[in-house]
């Protein structure tokens, strides 16, 4: 018997993670595939972007037969309720007390009130670890299931408030929660998934390849400099190729660097997911040295378009269980000087097993099939009803 469907509202920063900016990051970019998944699996979406300030009325999202809604964040109060709402802003647990952040803080508790009014959700759910959310959620008295993905690789705020932590690692759940305890019994593993630009079954892998692809916000918690200091480190490197795709703070102090130790490294800035996965088919290895990341997407992007990575060792080591086959290097560059790097980068690609074309076409079809979003789609609905369920 099929289940009823579910009025699920979902939190998450709808403009930065759309056409406005396609590479503006993993969560932003999953958050709202998620939500165009669920109102084509025939449950009722609604998009309640917060903390960006949208006014107005509620606007419609295309998203073929089953549109999602873009509802109001923040409103202006009603005459006789403008008192309490400023009055309870003013008393919120923020980092910003100033009397314009309680007055905008009014208008998201009018914004929210109104749209739980008007909406019903059964279920609401954030894709942000750091959103001050709960605390306007609390205000209101709110008795609806609340859950949260956490897509971070540090520990975000409020946790307490959740009744579902969804992890995308068994690492980040173990770093958040430890082994056991009331956080650790409230949180569920759902791997992330990719969009099907780069999991379509059709998308050939037996192209020719050439050279290192890096993929990340040019940004010192994103490891580019590691995979630099390595090229600089070794003349045998030297002769790889290697292509850049991101843009960040760091992206002068990393283009000098290239420039001064003679690198062959083109820095091709913001991407376009098509673009990106042309990039990711025509590399030889995915190199992202990050000293840490909660899931990276970009890893799994790689491999669905049959390249190997380099990246986050415990990510790298759970995704190789996860398609029992070798997936590429897990590597932390804390413990892993720059010439250790360069060798590492070396000896992979001197494999001749892992430049087959046979390699290539099963790393693929087995990231496709796992990381897929009818999957993820499917473990988020199963969380949404354990928590109904238990009333």
């Amino acid at each position: 018997m099929k289940s009823a469907p579910l009025k699920i509202l979902q939190i998450h920063p709808f403009l930065r993670g759309d056409g406005l900016n396609p590479r503006a990051g993993g969560k932003s970019r999953l958050s709202l595939q998620l939500s165009r998944a669920l109102a084509l699996n025939g449950q009722t979406v609604a998009i309640f972007p917060f903390p960006e300030p949208i006014l107005e009325k509620t606007y419609p999202i295309e998203n073929g037969a089953f549109p999602l809604s873009l509802l109001p964040t923040a409103k202006i109060p009603p005459l006789k309720k403008i008192g309490s709402y400023f009055w309870t802003a003013s008393r919120l647990a923020l980092a910003d007390r100033s009397g314009h952040a309680a007055r905008m803080g009014a208008m998201y508790l009018a914004g929210l009130e109104d749209a739980v009014k008007e909406f019903r959700p059964d279920i609401i759910h954030s894709q942000d670890s750091f959103s001050d959310f709960p605390l306007f959620f609390h205000a209101l008295g709110l008795r609806i299931p609340l859950l949260l993905t956490h897509h971070t690789n540090i520990a975000g705020k409020h946790l307490e408030s959740y009744r579902r932590l969804i992890f995308t690692s068994e690492a980040m759940r173990t770093l958040v929660c430890g082994g056991s305890g009331p956080l650790f019994e409230r949180a569920r593993l759902i791997r992330p998934a990719v969009s099907a630009l780069f999991s379509d079954p059709a998308i050939s892998v037996t192209g020719r390849r050439k050279g290192i692809l890096f993929v990340g916000g040019l940004r010192v918690d994103k490891g580019l400099q590691n995979l630099l200091e390595a090229y600089a480190h070794s003349s045998a490197l030297r002769k790889v190729p290697l292509r850049i795709c991101g843009i960040g703070p760091e992206q002068e102090r990393f283009t000098q660097f290239a420039r001064s130790h003679r690198i062959p490294a083109m820095f091709l800035g913001r991407v376009s997911p098509e673009g990106l996965r042309n990039e990711l088919l025509a590399a030889e290895l995915l190199v992202n040295p990050s000293p840490g990341e909660a899931f990276s997407l970009a890893l799994v992007e790689a491999m669905c378009c049959g390249t190997a990575a380099l990246g986050w060792k415990p990510q790298m080591e759970e995704t190789e269980q996860l398609l029992r086959m070798e997936c590429g290097i897990g590597f932390d560059p804390a413990g892993s000087p720059p010439d250790a790097l360069a060798e590492i980068i070396l000896a992979w690609l001197g494999r001749r097993d892992v430049s087959s074309v046979r390699y290539r076409e099963r790393l693929a079809a087995s990231a496709r099939k796992f990381f897929s979003m009818e999957r993820y789609t499917a473990e988020n609905l199963a969380a949404y009803r354990e928590v109904l369920e238990e009333g």
